[in-house]
């Protein structure tokens, strides 16, 4: 069991689902109070098998308690805004779930998998109708699995594939559309914040270690990895942005904008002596 209490001075301000150079970073001042998160979680940890360390296993579950969350106002400009603090209004937020994981530690096969269920919430008073909402940390299911395979017959060479899954984060999408003067001008019906998700993210890395030959009096230690990185090359979404379409602008396109949405593979030498 456990319980802690964290106070954070300086806060994130950003409208995007993932870090960028753009971000905004700004300290506590007297209209912006400290962040506050008090969190309680219990688990239970348990080795079994054979040998009593065959497997080892685990069950977390946790809540979070959040204070003085920072959130912006619908249609705030963040970017070289003198005056941003007036765009900003604070709320509560709450945190929640249980992680799951288990772990097999000898064998030629061996590996682990883990599973978080988790929900993350604001209310801030002036946003979403004044409701909870999801955040954009927010997933509610998280999956790793890693999977090691040493050849019994082949000493030098082991495997490993590792796939990972992830429930979509939340956007501000638009519902809806009007035509002012010729302009098409997206508009979010009910003031909705984060109303979509943008599609799961799932992607599976393959990697082959070739281990350098042990020769007597030999003090450097080397290996070979040929990994695949992405092997379904998987066109997980980045973000999703609207535009008009192409051949007919009263239609209105979602695009999917995706990284690395390609098979990427890789070799590397390492060594150490």
């Amino acid at each position: 069991m456990s319980y802690n209490r964290l106070a954070q001075y300086i806060h994130l301000i950003s409208n995007t689902t993932a870090s960028t150079p753009l971000d905004i970073w700004t300290p506590s001042t007297n209209n912006i109070k400290p962040q506050l998160a008090d969190q309680i979680a219990g688990g239970y940890f348990k080795n079994f098998g054979h040998t009593g360390q065959e497997f080892e296993a685990s069950v977390e579950v946790y809540y979070k308690w959040l204070q003085n969350q920072i959130d912006y106002i619908d249609g705030a400009s963040l970017i070289l805004n003198k005056y941003l603090e007036g765009d900003l209004l604070s709320g509560k937020g709450r945190a929640y779930g249980a992680e799951f994981f288990i772990k097999r530690n000898t064998g030629v096969v061996n590996g682990w998998i883990s599973y978080t269920l988790a929900k993350t919430e604001r209310q801030v008073n002036g946003i979403n109708n004044d409701n909870w909402y999801p955040t954009r940390f927010d997933k509610r299911h998280t999956l790793t699995s890693v999977l090691l395979f040493d050849p019994p017959h082949a000493k030098r060479w082991n495997f490993s594939a590792t796939f990972t899954f992830a429930t979509g984060t939340p956007g501000t999408f638009p519902t809806n559309r009007f035509e002012y003067e010729g302009i098409v001008v997206p508009q979010n019906y009910g003031n909705t914040r984060n109303n979509y998700r943008i599609p799961a993210y799932h992607r599976l890395d393959l990697a082959a270690t070739l281990q350098g030959r042990k020769r007597p009096g030999k003090r450097k230690e080397d290996n070979w990895v040929f990994s695949v990185y992405n092997a379904y090359a998987r066109k997980n979404a980045f973000s999703v942005y609207f535009q008009p379409n192409t051949d007919n602008p009263r239609i209105t396109e979602a695009i999917r904008y995706s990284v690395f949405a390609t098979i990427i593979p890789s070799v590397t030498y390492n060594f150490k002596f």
